[in-house]
C-alpha cells in the first residue's frame, strides 16, 4: 500500500475527522483521538483543545483586594479633594472619608500577603523600585497611601477627640500634622490605588484582560470613585460619622454635601457603563465569550451592569435631573446597589479572565497579526542581530593531540 493510499484510508476511517479508532488489542487510542478537522482550510486549530496559557492560580481574595483597594482609593480622592476644594460644609465627608481610608490601608496589605503566601514577599517588593513593573508601583502606592491614611484618621481622631484626647501629648502632636499637604498626597495616592488593578491585570497575557487594556485602567478607577462615592453616600443617608457637635446649620450643610457626593456618584457611574460598553464592542466575540455565555456572564451583566450600574442610574437621575436632593431611602438604595455591582464587576473580570486563559482559541485570535508584526522578518532580525566581530583566518585553532 502506498503512503497516500494509507492516508486516505485512515481519513474515510475517521482518524483524521476526530472519530476514535479503536485499536486492535482492544485498548482505547488516547493519543489519535479528537484530531481537530483539517477539512476548514484556514480556521483556527489547537493541540487536542489544550490551553496555550497557563492560567494563574488566583483566589477569591484577588478581585476582593481589587475591590476593596478600589473602594479606599475613589474614598481617598473624594476626601482629600473635599478637605481641599470643599469647604466647611464638607468637613463630614472628609472625616468620614479619613477613617474609612484607613480601614482600607489595614486591610488591604493583608489581603495582598494572603496571595504572595509569606509576609517576607511584601518586604521583598518594597526592596526595589521598578517603573516597569504595574505590580511594583502598586505595592509602593498602597505602603505609602497606608502611610498618609495614617497620619490623617490620627489627625482626625485627635480634632474629634476620639481614642486620641486632643490635649493629650499625643493628640497635640497628631494636631500638628500639615492637614492640606497630606490630603493632596492622599487624594494622588487615591488615585493610583483605584487604577493601578486595571492597568496590572490589563499588561498580562491572557486574551480577555489584554484585549481592551487601554480601557481596563480607567473602567477600575471609574468603579472605585463610583464605589467611594456610594460609601460616603451611604454614611450620609444612615448619618453616621457625623459630629457629636452637629447643629441646624451643619446639619443643612451636610445635605448639601450628599447631594455634592451622589451627583459624583451619577457622574462616576455613567463614565463607568460608558467604559464597559466601549470595552465590550472592542472586544472579539471568541475573546470575550466568559462574559457573555456562562454564570460569570450573569454576575456581570446582572449583576455588575444592570444593578451596579443601571439600577442606580434610574434612581438618583430622575431627581436630580429636576434640580431636587436625591431621597434618603433612593440614596440608600442606590449606594448599595453601587457598592454590590462594584464587587459583582471585579469578581466577574477577574474569573471571567482566568476561563479565557484556558482558551486556545481565544488566545490564537488575541495573538493574531499581520505579516511581520508579531514575528521579525528576516531583514528585521539581521539588524536585531548583534554585531560580532569576523574569524581572524590566520589564527588556527590549538592542536590536542
Amino acid at each position: 500500500m502506498t503512503m497516500q493510499g494509507g492516508l486516505e484510508g485512515r481519513g474515510q476511517r475517521g482518524q483524521i475527522s476526530g472519530e476514535r479508532i479503536p485499536r486492535a488489542d482492544g485498548r482505547r487510542n488516547d493519543a489519535l483521538a479528537e484530531v481537530p478537522d483539517t477539512s476548514q482550510v484556514g480556521a483556527a486549530t489547537s493541540y487536542y483543545n489544550r490551553p496555550m496559557l497557563k492560567k494563574p492560580t488566583w483566589k477569591w481574595f484577588i478581585p476582593f483586594y481589587m475591590f476593596i483597594g478600589g473602594l479606599g482609593g475613589g474614598v481617598a480622592l473624594i476626601g482629600g479633594l473635599a478637605d481641599l476644594f470643599g469647604g466647611p460644609r464638607h468637613r463630614a465627608t472628609v472625616r468620614r472619608a479619613r477613617y474609612i481610608a484607613l480601614v482600607v490601608a489595614l486591610i488591604s496589605p493583608l489581603l495582598l500577603i494572603l496571595d504572595l503566601g509569606r509576609p517576607q514577599r511584601f518586604h521583598h517588593m518594597l526592596r526595589v523600585f521598578k517603573v516597569s513593573s504595574p505590580l511594583n508601583i502598586g505595592t509602593w502606592i498602597l505602603f505609602a497611601f497606608g502611610l498618609t491614611s495614617g497620619a490623617q484618621a490620627a489627625r482626625q481622631a485627635a480634632e474629634d477627640n476620639f481614642i486620641l484626647k486632643r490635649e493629650s501629648w499625643l493628640g497635640r502632636l497628631a494636631r500638628l500634622l500639615p492637614g492640606k499637604p497630606l490630603s493632596l498626597a492622599q487624594a494622588l495616592l487615591g488615585l493610583g490605588l483605584g487604577g493601578y488593578t486595571g492597568i496590572l491585570l490589563a499588561v498580562t497575557a491572557i486574551p480577555l484582560l489584554a484585549t481592551a487594556g487601554l480601557l481596563l485602567g480607567p473602567l477600575f478607577l471609574a468603579t472605585a470613585v463610583a464605589s467611594g462615592a456610594a460609601a460616603l453616600a451611604l454614611l450620609a443617608g444612615l448619618r453616621l460619622g457625623r459630629s457629636s457637635h452637629a447643629d441646624a446649620n451643619d446639619e443643612e450643610d451636610e445635605e448639601e454635601a450628599r447631594a455634592d457626593v451622589e451627583t459624583l456618584a451619577t457622574l462616576s457611574t455613567a463614565t463607568q457603563l460608558g467604559l464597559e460598553i466601549a470595552r465590550e464592542a472592542v472586544t472579539p466575540r471568541t475573546i470575550g465569550r466568559p462574559l457573555r455565555h456562562g454564570p460569570w456572564a450573569t454576575v456581570y451583566r446582572v449583576g455588575a451592569v444592570g444593578g451596579g450600574m443601571l439600577m442606580p442610574l434610574a434612581l438618583r437621575l430622575p431627581a436630580q435631573l429636576r434640580g431636587r436632593p436625591v431621597g434618603r431611602a433612593l440614596s440608600i438604595t442606590a449606594a448599595t446597589l453601587t457598592l454590590a455591582g462594584a464587587v459583582a464587576e471585579r469578581f466577574a473580570i477577574v474569573e471571567a479572565g482566568m476561563q479565557s486563559a484556558d482558551d486556545p482559541y481565544a488566545y490564537q485570535e488575541f495573538t493574531a497579526g499581520k505579516v511581520g508584526s508579531a514575528r521579525p522578518t528576516p531583514e528585521q532580525q539581521a539588524l536585531m542581530a548583534p554585531k560580532t566581530r569576523s574569524a581572524k583566518p590566520h589564527i588556527a585553532a590549538k592542536d590536542t593531540r
